[in-house]
Protein backbone atom coordinates (compact mmCIF):
# COMPACT_ATOMS: atom_id res chain seq x y z
CA UNK A 1 0.00 0.00 0.00
CA UNK A 2 1.69 3.69 -1.01
CA UNK A 3 1.83 5.38 2.23
CA UNK A 4 2.23 8.91 0.65
CA UNK A 5 -1.80 8.06 -0.40
CA UNK A 6 -3.27 6.97 2.34
CA UNK A 7 -0.86 10.42 4.35
CA UNK A 8 -2.97 12.54 1.90
CA UNK A 9 -6.46 10.91 1.99
CA UNK A 10 -6.22 10.80 5.74
CA UNK A 11 -5.01 14.07 6.48
CA UNK A 12 -7.48 15.54 3.56
CA UNK A 13 -10.19 13.76 5.71
CA UNK A 14 -9.45 15.25 9.17
CA UNK A 15 -9.12 18.77 7.20
CA UNK A 16 -12.91 18.23 5.92
CA UNK A 17 -14.30 17.80 9.15
CA UNK A 18 -16.37 21.24 9.58
CA UNK A 19 -16.03 21.76 12.87
CA UNK A 20 -17.33 25.70 13.38
CA UNK A 21 -20.59 24.08 11.47
CA UNK A 22 -21.17 21.33 13.88
CA UNK A 23 -20.59 23.38 16.73
CA UNK A 24 -22.74 25.78 15.71
CA UNK A 25 -25.42 23.15 15.25
CA UNK A 26 -25.31 21.92 18.43
CA UNK A 27 -24.59 25.03 20.57
CA UNK A 28 -27.73 26.98 18.58
CA UNK A 29 -29.15 24.52 16.22
CA UNK A 30 -27.88 27.43 13.46
CA UNK A 31 -26.67 26.76 9.89
CA UNK A 32 -23.60 28.76 10.53
CA UNK A 33 -23.53 28.92 6.44
CA UNK A 34 -26.12 31.30 6.36
CA UNK A 35 -25.18 33.57 9.40
CA UNK A 36 -22.34 36.48 8.55
CA UNK A 37 -20.08 36.01 5.90
CA UNK A 38 -21.33 32.27 5.83
CA UNK A 39 -17.82 31.13 6.71
CA UNK A 40 -17.69 28.11 9.17
CA UNK A 41 -13.96 29.42 10.27
CA UNK A 42 -13.08 30.81 13.64
CA UNK A 43 -14.14 34.55 12.80
CA UNK A 44 -17.33 34.03 11.38
CA UNK A 45 -18.31 31.89 14.20
CA UNK A 46 -16.89 34.31 16.66
CA UNK A 47 -18.94 37.04 15.32
CA UNK A 48 -22.45 35.21 15.07
CA UNK A 49 -22.08 33.44 18.67
CA UNK A 50 -18.78 34.87 20.49
CA UNK A 51 -15.96 33.71 20.73
CA UNK A 52 -16.37 31.83 24.12
CA UNK A 53 -17.05 28.96 23.96
CA UNK A 54 -18.18 28.07 20.41
CA UNK A 55 -15.66 30.23 18.93
CA UNK A 56 -13.09 28.52 21.07
CA UNK A 57 -13.88 25.17 20.04
CA UNK A 58 -14.15 25.91 16.46
CA UNK A 59 -10.51 27.39 16.31
CA UNK A 60 -9.04 24.13 18.69
CA UNK A 61 -10.91 21.26 17.01
CA UNK A 62 -9.50 23.22 13.67
CA UNK A 63 -6.11 23.59 14.88
CA UNK A 64 -6.28 19.93 15.91
CA UNK A 65 -6.87 18.79 12.43
CA UNK A 66 -3.64 20.49 11.57
CA UNK A 67 -1.60 18.70 14.14
CA UNK A 68 -3.27 15.65 13.49
CA UNK A 69 -2.13 15.40 10.48
CA UNK A 70 1.42 16.21 10.90
CA UNK A 71 1.59 13.85 13.67
CA UNK A 72 0.20 10.79 10.87
CA UNK A 73 3.72 11.77 8.82
CA UNK A 74 5.98 12.21 12.25
CA UNK A 75 8.08 9.16 13.31
CA UNK A 76 5.51 8.79 16.07
CA UNK A 77 3.22 7.12 13.09
CA UNK A 78 6.09 5.04 11.45
CA UNK A 79 4.94 1.67 12.72
CA UNK A 80 1.52 2.69 10.80
CA UNK A 81 3.78 2.27 7.70
CA UNK A 82 5.98 -1.38 7.96
CA UNK A 83 5.99 -2.46 4.85
CA UNK A 84 4.04 0.09 2.87
CA UNK A 85 5.90 1.36 -0.37
CA UNK A 86 7.50 5.29 -0.68
CA UNK A 87 8.20 6.62 -3.67
CA UNK A 88 11.07 7.66 -3.43
CA UNK A 89 11.91 6.25 -0.08
CA UNK A 90 14.78 8.61 0.51
CA UNK A 91 12.37 11.81 0.31
CA UNK A 92 8.75 9.91 1.05
CA UNK A 93 10.08 8.45 4.56
CA UNK A 94 8.03 8.79 7.66
CA UNK A 95 9.00 11.59 9.57
CA UNK A 96 10.90 13.52 6.80
CA UNK A 97 10.38 17.13 6.28
CA UNK A 98 8.58 16.18 2.74
CA UNK A 99 5.66 13.71 4.17
CA UNK A 100 5.24 16.15 7.14
CA UNK A 101 4.28 19.25 5.17
CA UNK A 102 2.86 17.15 2.62
CA UNK A 103 0.39 16.36 4.76
CA UNK A 104 -0.17 19.82 6.56
CA UNK A 105 -0.95 20.80 3.38
CA UNK A 106 -3.77 18.30 2.68
CA UNK A 107 -5.22 18.85 5.83
CA UNK A 108 -5.55 22.86 5.08
CA UNK A 109 -6.47 21.83 1.55
CA UNK A 110 -9.27 18.91 2.87
CA UNK A 111 -10.45 22.29 5.07
CA UNK A 112 -10.79 24.83 2.45
CA UNK A 113 -12.83 22.77 0.19
CA UNK A 114 -14.30 20.12 2.30
CA UNK A 115 -16.13 17.48 -0.07
CA UNK A 116 -19.07 17.63 3.16
CA UNK A 117 -20.20 21.05 2.27
CA UNK A 118 -19.81 20.83 -1.46
CA UNK A 119 -15.83 21.31 -1.42
CA UNK A 120 -16.64 24.73 0.20
CA UNK A 121 -15.60 25.12 3.63
CA UNK A 122 -13.26 27.38 5.80
CA UNK A 123 -10.11 29.57 4.87
CA UNK A 124 -7.34 27.56 6.38
CA UNK A 125 -6.03 29.81 8.90
CA UNK A 126 -6.11 27.57 12.15
CA UNK A 127 -5.69 24.59 10.72
CA UNK A 128 -2.64 25.56 9.19
CA UNK A 129 -2.06 27.01 12.29
CA UNK A 130 -1.44 23.57 13.85
CA UNK A 131 0.24 22.19 11.10
CA UNK A 132 2.68 24.90 11.96
CA UNK A 133 2.78 24.62 15.24
CA UNK A 134 4.71 21.27 14.81
CA UNK A 135 6.03 22.23 11.04
CA UNK A 136 7.87 25.27 12.50
CA UNK A 137 6.88 25.90 16.43
CA UNK A 138 9.07 29.45 16.42
CA UNK A 139 7.34 31.01 13.31
CA UNK A 140 4.29 30.13 14.41
CA UNK A 141 4.64 31.35 18.01
CA UNK A 142 5.43 35.01 16.17
CA UNK A 143 2.82 34.47 14.07
CA UNK A 144 0.14 34.50 16.72
CA UNK A 145 1.76 36.99 18.44
CA UNK A 146 1.18 39.25 15.67
CA UNK A 147 -2.31 37.91 15.00
CA UNK A 148 -3.08 39.09 18.73
CA UNK A 149 -1.53 42.52 18.35
CA UNK A 150 -2.83 43.19 14.61
CA UNK A 151 -6.60 42.24 15.75
CA UNK A 152 -6.67 43.84 19.24
CA UNK A 153 -5.47 47.03 17.99
CA UNK A 154 -7.58 46.78 14.66
CA UNK A 155 -10.55 44.43 15.10
CA UNK A 156 -10.18 43.07 11.94
CA UNK A 157 -10.32 39.08 11.79
CA UNK A 158 -8.86 39.20 8.14
CA UNK A 159 -6.33 41.13 8.35
CA UNK A 160 -4.98 39.86 11.60
CA UNK A 161 -4.88 36.41 10.17
CA UNK A 162 -3.09 37.78 6.97
CA UNK A 163 -0.31 39.49 8.62
CA UNK A 164 -0.36 36.72 10.89
CA UNK A 165 0.61 34.52 7.97
CA UNK A 166 3.00 37.09 7.15
CA UNK A 167 5.01 37.40 9.83
CA UNK A 168 4.61 33.25 9.57
CA UNK A 169 6.32 32.75 6.33
CA UNK A 170 9.32 35.61 6.94
CA UNK A 171 9.92 33.84 10.43
CA UNK A 172 10.28 30.57 9.37
CA UNK A 173 12.48 31.96 6.69
CA UNK A 174 14.99 33.81 9.18
CA UNK A 175 14.95 32.01 12.49
CA UNK A 176 17.23 29.29 12.41
CA UNK A 177 16.69 25.76 11.52
CA UNK A 178 15.20 27.34 7.91
CA UNK A 179 16.13 24.69 5.12
CA UNK A 180 16.16 25.01 1.40
CA UNK A 181 14.07 21.48 0.48
CA UNK A 182 11.06 20.22 -1.48
CA UNK A 183 9.04 20.18 0.97
CA UNK A 184 9.02 24.25 0.54
CA UNK A 185 6.58 23.69 -2.60
CA UNK A 186 3.86 22.03 -0.28
CA UNK A 187 4.76 25.26 2.50
CA UNK A 188 4.39 27.58 -0.25
CA UNK A 189 1.00 26.17 -1.65
CA UNK A 190 -0.32 25.70 1.79
CA UNK A 191 0.36 29.65 1.94
CA UNK A 192 -1.63 29.62 -1.49
CA UNK A 193 -4.54 28.45 -0.48
CA UNK A 194 -4.97 30.46 2.73
CA UNK A 195 -4.27 33.65 0.49
CA UNK A 196 -6.85 32.33 -2.42
CA UNK A 197 -9.51 32.05 0.20
CA UNK A 198 -9.18 35.18 1.30
CA UNK A 199 -9.56 36.99 -2.53
CA UNK A 200 -12.68 38.47 -1.08
CA UNK A 201 -11.63 39.84 2.17
CA UNK A 202 -8.55 41.25 0.35
CA UNK A 203 -10.90 43.25 -2.03
CA UNK A 204 -12.68 44.24 0.95
CA UNK A 205 -9.58 45.31 2.66
CA UNK A 206 -8.89 47.24 0.23
CA UNK A 207 -12.17 49.11 -0.18
CA UNK A 208 -12.03 49.74 3.53
CA UNK A 209 -15.19 47.65 3.62
CA UNK A 210 -14.16 45.07 5.60
CA UNK A 211 -16.53 44.09 9.00
CA UNK A 212 -14.71 44.99 12.57
CA UNK A 213 -16.05 43.13 15.89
Amino acid sequence: MNGVLVTALTSAFLGSIPFGLIFVRVFSGQDIRNQGSGNIGTVNVSRVLGFWPVGFLTFLFDTLKGVAAVILASKAAESLFQGWTFYPVEIWQPGGPLLQWFAGFCAVAGHCYTPWLRFRGGKGVATGFGAMILLSPWASLAAILAFGIMFFSMRIGSLSSLVGLLILVIAHAVLPGFEIGPHLIFGALLVFIILARHEKNLDALLESRENRF
